[in-house]
């Protein structure tokens, strides 16, 4: 039943979402809202988020729609005019977000976590309506360490998150995991393969900067995969290597002399393709590859943003390496004799490839999507 019947009339449930900035926040938002459509036939959803046009266009392919705000992330130094600014725009965007809910009249407002969902979140509260944050890394986020005091439900990502909440919050937390496509758990390694025209029993590394891509980390993954040439392994390897739109000619032209069977791509629209092939992730540490790479129990090997807001991908890196999922290897230390290496003792090891794997599975939350919708029903008096 697409809502709740009372007295023969039918009462479309209405639910407000805040997420923009990055991937990491936006790519569990998609998952969370694809999830809600199937459990609440009807339901109609308000996506908040940034300005920038892309995200308008991922949110309105998922036929929602979609209202931008222009605010700025709490300032991290003091600079008069920056400060001025940041407090400008953010009353600009509580007034805006306060508007939106008045009119929209949702029954639930969820917060993804980036600095978007600050006016969001704190007009829902001022409005009297349940509200939910969502953290994706190990470490609250500032935005919702901000918020945690006013919301109904902290959902994380991590059950080591729980430590860092106050003694009065742990009560609001419920540990969901990050929510993923579900494209990401169901497609099977044979699929991979064969949509990405690989072959199959060879070992596939899988590459990947991020949502934006990474020059440096690019940079570091060609002569890398230039320096395998000459290793006796080559006949048994293959890569997927996504480099991000700005970097693609530079990495093809790089690329020119290297004989190594791979693939290389700009973006990957099917990225569940390229971690369903996988046997080793070489790659950045944001929250929502972690989630991903968790999901299905690959190794990795993780080379952290190093300028990330309050390091947020070391955390979540190291975190991984220290129960044994993951490698981790800070930027400043990464080179292609070293990286070659880390990938070369990983490949000829296969107790240490199945011990990750094992790891990696547990602390895995492939349910999140689902155990997140789950809250929300509850919420919204439908669980």
């Amino acid at each position: 039943m697409p809502g709740v019947e009372r007295k023969n009339k039918i009462i479309i449930m209405r639910i407000l979402i805040a997420a923009g900035g990055t991937g990491g926040h936006i790519y569990p938002a998609v998952a969370l809202v694809k999830k809600i459509k199937e459990k609440i036939p009807g339901v109609s959803i308000l996506w908040i988020g940034g300005k920038k046009e892309w995200e308008r266009e991922i949110v309105e392919r998922e036929k929602v729609q979609f209202k931008s705000i222009d605010v700025l992330p709490f300032p991290r130094s003091f600079s008069c005019r920056i400060f001025l600014s940041f407090i400008f725009k953010l009353i600009s965007s509580l007034i805006q977000s306060f508007g939106w809910i008045v009119v929209f009249k949702p029954h639930l407002v969820i917060g993804m976590g980036s600095f978007h969902s600050y006016p969001v979140i704190l007009s829902g509260f001022l409005s009297g309506k349940p509200t939910i944050i969502c953290e994706q890394n190990v470490y609250l986020s500032l935005t919702n360490k901000m918020l945690s005091p006013f919301v109904s439900r902290i959902a994380l990502s991590f059950s080591h998150t729980r430590r860092y909440i106050p003694l009065w919050g742990k009560g609001k937390v419920i540990i969901t995991g990050n929510p993923i496509r579900e494209e990401i758990i169901t497609t099977s390694k044979k699929e991979g393969i064969s949509n990405l025209s690989l072959e199959e029993g060879r070992f596939t590394l899988f590459f990947f900067g991020g949502s934006q891509g990474s020059r440096y980390l690019n940079r570091v993954v060609v002569e890398t995969l230039r320096l395998f040439q000459e290793d006796d392994i080559k006949e048994d390897i293959q890569f997927i290597l996504i480099t991000g739109d700005k970097d693609y000619s530079f990495v093809r032209r790089k690329m020119q002399g290297i004989k190594l069977k791979g693939r290389v791509f700009a973006y990957l629209t099917n990225i569940h393709y390229a971690f369903a092939a996988s046997d080793l992730v070489i790659s950045r540490s944001g929250a929502t590859t972690i989630s991903e790479i968790t999901a299905r129990g690959i190794p990795c090997i993780l080379v952290p943003y190093p300028f990330a807001t309050n390091q947020h991908q070391l955390s979540n890196a190291l975190f991984l390496e220290k129960e044994g999922a993951a490698k981790v290897i800070v930027q400043e230390k990464l080179t292609p004799f070293l990286l070659k290496e880390e990938i070369n003792k990983i490949i000829r090891d296969e107790e240490l490839r199945r011990r990750m794997r094992d790891i990696s599975k547990r602390l895995g939350k492939p349910e999140a999507t689902q155990t997140l919708t789950g809250l929300i029903l509850k919420l919204m008096g439908r669980g």
